[in-house]
């Protein structure tokens, strides 16, 4: 994650080859992109989502935080990640960024 001097931050999709891990380096180990979504880039302030679920952004909504125009974040798992997109695209999100948490592992 890198903070840029008007606040905006960009965040490495990669992940690094590790010299002492020989799985680490297959162009395979990272599938960071969504195979339907269209390219892009957007930029907007980020908010945490949990799981993506509706449930999930009920709760935001409950909480006041509205996610439209935003970039939000979610957890791999509990559905599938294109119902993760489409979750987010129905409450007016800009983009959606999944992540693997390791405490889910």
């Amino acid at each position: 994650l890198g903070i840029g001097v008007d606040g905006t931050r960009s965040i490495q999709l990669g992940e690094p080859v590790l010299p002492d891990d020989h799985t680490s380096d297959t162009p395979w180990r990272n599938h960071t992109f969504h195979g339907y979504a269209p390219s892009g880039d957007v930029t907007g302030p980020m908010v945490y989502a949990n799981y993506g679920l509706p449930s999930d952004f009920e709760v935001l909504r409950r909480l006041g935080i509205d996610v439209s125009g935003k970039i939000v974040l979610v957890r791999y798992g509990e559905c599938f990640r294109g119902l993760k997109v489409r979750n987010a695209q129905v409450v007016g999100a800009a983009g959606v960024l999944i992540y693997s948490d390791p405490e889910d592992d």
